[in-house]
C-alpha cells in the first residue's frame, strides 16, 4: 500500500470505529472501500472482521473501565449470539444477501421511526418481561446475521438490548461491544481458516478502527443517551436507504 493509501484506510478506520460503537453502520462505509482496494466480496467481509474485532477489545476495556458494562451479563448474551454467528459464517455463501438485505432495510427502518416517537424506550433503563429463552433466540438470531455480513448488526443489537433487555443505550453500547467481540472471534477464525482474510489491510483499517472505538466509548458514555440517540437516528436512516438501494439495484 502506498503511503496515500496507508492514511486513507487508517482515517476511514477512524470514522468507521466511531460510528461502529456509538451506533452501528461503519461495515457500510469500510466494506465497499475494501472492495475499491481490490479485494472482493468475500475476501473484503472476512477482512473487515479484523477491525471490527481490535475496535471491540478496545471498546470493552474502556466500557468495564467507567463501569459502564457488566461481563457477566454480556456473556449470557454472547453466548447465543456467537453460536449463531457459527452457522452465518459457514452459510455465507448459500443465503440469498438480497432479500436479507431487504428485510434488514426495513427493520431498521421501522426503528428510526421508533427512535423519533419514543424516545424513552432508548433513554431509561427498565426491566422486561422477555423470558430468557426468548432472549436466547433473539440474540441467536443476530448472530446469524453477524456472522454472515456484519453490516447493521449494531442496529439490531441495540433494538433488542433496548426492547428485549432493557438497557438505556450507555449500556447498550457496551453490551453491544462485548457481544460482538465474542461472535467476531468465532465469526474470524473460520475466515482466516478458509484463507479470506487479508491481514495488511485489515491491520491498517484496524489502527484506526481501535482509535475511532475508544473515541466512540468516550462519546458514549460522556454524552449519555440523548446525543446517543441523535447520532442512531442519523445512521439507522442511512444506513437503510443504503441497504434497500443495493438490494433493489442488485
Amino acid at each position: 500500500m502506498s503511503l496515500l493509501m496507508l492514511v486513507l484506510t487508517a482515517t476511514l478506520g477512524g470514522v468507521t470505529g466511531f460510528l461502529n460503537v456509538v451506533a452501528g453502520g461503519g461495515s457500510l462505509l469500510s466494506l465497499p472501500f475494501l472492495i475499491f482496494l481490490g479485494l472482493d466480496a468475500s475476501s473484503a467481509n472476512a477482512t473487515n472482521r479484523v477491525a471490527i474485532l481490535l475496535q471491540n477489545i478496545v471498546a470493552v476495556w474502556q466500557f468495564r473501565r467507567d463501569k459502564a458494562l457488566s461481563m457477566r451479563e454480556s456473556l449470557s448474551l454472547a453466548i447465543p449470539a456467537s453460536i449463531g454467528a457459527i452457522g452465518g459464517t459457514m452459510l455465507a455463501v448459500q443465503i440469498d444477501e438480497r432479500f436479507l438485505k431487504i428485510a434488514i432495510a426495513l427493520l431498521i427502518s421501522l426503528m428510526a421511526v421508533m427512535l423519533v416517537a419514543k424516545p424513552n424506550m432508548w433513554e431509561t433503563h427498565r426491566e422486561t418481561a422477555w423470558p430468557a429463552w426468548g432472549k436466547w433466540l433473539l440474540f441467536f438470531g443476530i448472530g446469524v446475521y453477524g456472522g454472515f455480513i456484519q453490516a447493521g448488526v449494531g442496529f439490531l443489537l441495540i433494538w433488542a438490548l433496548a426492547g428485549a433487555v432493557g438497557k438505556d443505550l450507555v449500556r447498550a453500547n457496551g453490551l453491544k461491544a462485548a457481544i460482538v467481540l465474542c461472535y467476531t472471534i468465532v465469526s474470524f477464525a473460520i475466515f482466516y481458516s478458509r484463507g479470506l482474510v487479508n491481514m495488511e489491510y485489515g491491520l491498517v483499517l484496524a489502527i484506526g478502527s481501535m482509535a475511532g472505538g475508544w473515541i466512540g466509548t468516550r462519546f458514549s458514555v460522556v454524552r449519555g443517551n440523548k446525543w446517543i440517540r441523535c447520532v442512531l437516528v442519523v445512521m439507522v436512516v442511512i444506513s437503510a436507504f443504503h441497504m434497500l438501494s443495493g438490494a433493489f439495484s442488485g
